[in-house]
This record gives C-alpha cells, sequence and structure tokens, in this order.
C-alpha cells in the first residue's frame, strides 16, 4: 500500500477526539488537529498539528518537555512523517522554563520579535531559526499556510496562522474561547485593531489559545468580551483613581465566573490599567 493511501486509511479509521494529560486532540479537517489544553494540566495554550504530504509543522506557544513529548507521540499515532517545523506563536520575556526544550532537529519559525524575545533570556536556543517581519507564506505538498505577525497585541509579534483551502485559522493567545486568557504583555490598543482583522478572514474554523474550536462567531464573542474589560478600565481611569482603588471599584459581573477571570484579573488589570490611562 503506498503511504499516501496509508495515510488516508488512518486519518478514517482514527476517532475524531483522543484525550491524552495535557491536551485533548481533536481533528479539525483532513490533516489539520487542534490540540485543546486541559485545564489544570501543564498545558497554557492550545496547539495546531498540520500533517502534509511529506512534513508535519506544529504551531503553538508556551512548550515544556512535558507537552512537547506528548504532541509528538500524538503525532506518531496518525502518521509516520516526522514534525519538521514548529511556528512558534510568540514567547512571553521572563519566561525562560518554556519553548527552549524543543527537539533539536526541529526548525523554528517566528516572528523576528519572537525571535528576539527568545535571545534576549539566560537559555540559548539549540534549533535552527527562520524568522520573519511581517508575513511568511509555506507551500508543503498540497498545504497552503499563510503566516501573519502583529507588531503588538497579545505580546509582542504575535502569529496567526492561516489555511485557506481548508478554511482553518489558527489565532494561537490573540483570541480565547469562553475563556479568559493572561493578558500581562498585552498591547490593548493594537490588540483591538488585530481582532478586527481576524474576525475578517473567511474561516470555517477557528483554533483559539485556549478553549474549544470555534468559528469566526467565537472571534466575534472574545471582541464583546475585550471590549467590555477596556471600556471598564477606562471608565475607572477617568475618575483619576489609583491603581489599587480603581481595582477595588472595577466591576464586570457577566464575565466574574469566565474560567480564568479570577486567575489572570490582577496581571490583566494592571496592564491594562497602567496602559490606557496614558490616553486620558
Amino acid at each position: 500500500m503506498k503511504r499516501s493511501a496509508l495515510l488516508i486509511l488512518c486519518l478514517l479509521l482514527m476517532p475524531a477526539m483522543v484525550s491524552a494529560a495535557n491536551f485533548t486532540f481533536k481533528n479539525v479537517r483532513g490533516g489539520v488537529y487542534a490540540a485543546i489544553a486541559e485545564p489544570g494540566g501543564k498545558a497554557a495554550s492550545n496547539s495546531l498539528i498540520v500533517v502534509t504530504n511529506y512534513q508535519v509543522i506544529l504551531a503553538g506557544a508556551h512548550f515544556v518537555p512535558e507537552t512537547i513529548t506528548e504532541l509528538l507521540d500524538f503525532v506518531k499515532t496518525i502518521t509516520p512523517i516526522p514534525v519538521r517545523y514548529i511556528v512558534l506563536t510568540h514567547h512571553h520575556r521572563g519566561f525562560n522554563h518554556v519553548d527552549f526544550d524543543l527537539p533539536a532537529n526541529v526548525e523554528i519559525i517566528a516572528s523576528g520579535q519572537t525571535w528576539q524575545a527568545l535571545k534576549s533570556e539566560f537559555r540559548q536556543i539549540k534549533n535552527q531559526v527562520t524568522f520573519f517581519d511581517r508575513s511568511l507564506t509555506m507551500k508543503r505538498g498540497s498545504t497552503l499556510l499563510v503566516l501573519n505577525a502583529t507588531e503588538r497585541a497579545h505580546s509582542e509579534g504575535d502569529v496567526f496562522m492561516y489555511l485557506p483551502e481548508e478554511g482553518v485559522l489558527f489565532t494561537s493567545d490573540l483570541v480565547y474561547n469562553n475563556v479568559a486568557g493572561y493578558m500581562g504583555d498585552a498591547t490593548f490598543r493594537d490588540w483591538i485593531g488585530t481582532l478586527e482583522i481576524l474576525a475578517s478572514i473567511d474561516a470555517n474554523y477557528v483554533v483559539p489559545g485556549l478553549g474549544d474550536v470555534t468559528t469566526t462567531d467565537g472571534i466575534r464573542q472574545f471582541q464583546t468580551y475585550f471590549r467590555a474589560f477596556t471600556t471598564e478600565i477606562l471608565r475607572l481611569t477617568d475618575k483619576g483613581l489609583d491603581v489599587e482603588a480603581a481595582k477595588r471599584q472595577f466591576s464586570l459581573p457577566q464575565y466574574e465566573n469566565l474560567p480564568g477571570f479570577r486567575a489572570f484579573f490582577d496581571v490583566n488589570f494592571r496592564r491594562a490599567y497602567y496602559e490606557l490611562k496614558t490616553l486620558r
């Protein structure tokens, strides 16, 4: 049996969802799989797996040895084709325990700003790296991948990836689906514009940074939350309150029970308050 026929047979026989310690793996479409981070596990963000004719491409961030091992083990269950590239969608400066323990034979693709963030750490990346400024298009067999870098949004140099033929958009942490994620390195004014761009992309499937696979409606729902959060902080900065007094008066009851809201509230609030008060 030819390798391509074997791959198709494996895809047909594989269950739609597979659970592991840190991820739930879902077949999004064809050779595209979402690794959805399990609450309480070691995965801090979702990943995307793209199986092409001759290479496997993995995309995501916040990689630690346990999650990398789980991702690579899953890839082995669906294809004999090796992982060739990891698209590192972003890196938070000062987080030296993540994104450095990647397989040495895998090449990293990242934005120039993410590369600079990696170089600023005391650990040194051992992988080959390709970095780009604004956009990069990759054609691997019959699969087309379009990578776009933002200057500032969730962090410096976030990358989102679009597969136009499959209609799949991987936003990484630029979008959270029914979850309140980390905003401690965000530039809120620029993030708002990036969300407008993401919502305008013709995608049938959206894989967010946290939460389940969604559609562009999920992006719009996150936009609604994002606007509500920033509007409430702008209301408080208008009062001229210091950060502690403003934090005590913050009120967004419709989102207070959102998973992650309380855990990240202090760091998210402070980041947004100190940035947005400069607009006044």
